[in-house]
């Protein structure tokens, strides 16, 4: 019998970026009445880690697939997503707090003549060692709705 015969195999309805959303999407369909299984949920990086291990998949069986796609549609969270202008602030001050630091730390390493002054160039570069969450749409795979 193939997969897409069997009413119990498991089908992909979503691949996330974000753990929280993924979390959040799981609890509702269970909510109402759907099994859901959500993978990549222990990968709670805050690195891209995540999307690299194929990101935060909800699968649900087959034979529930269409009332999941029902719920997440009448949920209006799929046309609703924005970026979060909030977290891109916090992160451009963490990335400038964290960048003051270690230039003033280098600077002073310079000045007592444990680095070479050319290291001070190479501090935008640290800065993108900085680990961000990253953001994204997600991607469905929602069936038809009935017309």
């Amino acid at each position: 019998m193939a997969v897409a015969d069997d009413p119990d195999a498991m089908v992909a309805i979503a691949i996330l970026v974000s753990r929280v959303e993924a979390l959040a999407l799981a609890s509702m369909l269970e909510a109402a009445g759907i099994q859901v299984f959500a993978s990549g949920i222990h990968h709670a990086s805050v690195e891209v880690i995540s999307l690299g291990l194929g990101g935060h998949r909800i699968c649900v069986p087959a034979s529930q697939a269409a009332a999941a796609s029902e719920v997440l549609r009448e949920s209006g969270h799929i046309d609703a997503w924005e970026a979060s202008d909030g977290l891109s602030r916090a992160v451009l001050r963490f990335v400038g707090v964290w960048t003051g630091v270690n230039g003033a730390l280098l600077a002073l390493g310079v000045a007592v003549g444990a680095f070479p002054a050319s290291i001070l160039l190479s501090l935008p570069f640290y800065a993108l060692s900085v680990p961000v969450n990253p953001q994204g749409r997600g991607d469905y795979f929602l069936v038809k709705a009935d017309a």
